[in-house]
């Protein structure tokens, strides 16, 4: 199955001149991320979650996968699709009032969007997550399968 996934991750202390492939070094505060990605390729959704699962990177290849080695993942919430939902979704979180862009690009290589990361001080509300995925599926013909993943934020 092939979709769009936000995962919510965690920092449970300050990160200071985390390196982020070419982008950059980066200071980042403790608190909660948005990370919105898409996976359209082989695997789709599951392969793409296996991945992000999975702390420990030998070659981080997203910029994800850099700030996934220190911080804990907690839930990917997931909608099955044939359309591309991650830049509606951008759009949706940048302009939250309580939701804020920590770093420029990250994860926007490949779109058009300012960024795919966000950041709240405080826990995410599943209220703001189903406002921001349910915003523009709600309208589309196809069917849609919304799931939310828990994980051990331990890991």
């Amino acid at each position: 199955m092939k979709g769009s996934y936000i995962l919510i991750l965690w920092l449970d202390q300050p990160l200071v001149g985390l390196q982020v492939g070419r982008l950059g070094r980066f200071d980042l505060h403790a608190g909660y991320y948005l990370y919105v990605g898409s996976a359209f390729g082989p695997g789709g959704l599951r392969a793409r979650l296996a991945h992000h699962q999975r702390r420990a990177k030998a070659r981080p290849h997203w910029h994800i996968d850099y700030l996934r080695m220190q911080a804990h993942l907690c839930e990917a919430w997931t909608v099955t699709s044939s359309t591309h939902l991650e830049c509606v979704w951008c759009r949706a979180l940048a302009a939250h009032p309580e939701v804020t862009l920590p770093i420029r690009g990250f994860g926007a290589r490949d779109t058009g969007c300012a960024a795919h990361l966000f950041y709240l001080p405080r826990p995410v509300r599943s209220s703001l997550l189903t406002a921001v995925i349910l915003n523009d599926v709600i309208h589309q013909p196809e069917p849609l399968q919304i799931e939310v993943h828990r994980f051990d934020a331990t890991t």
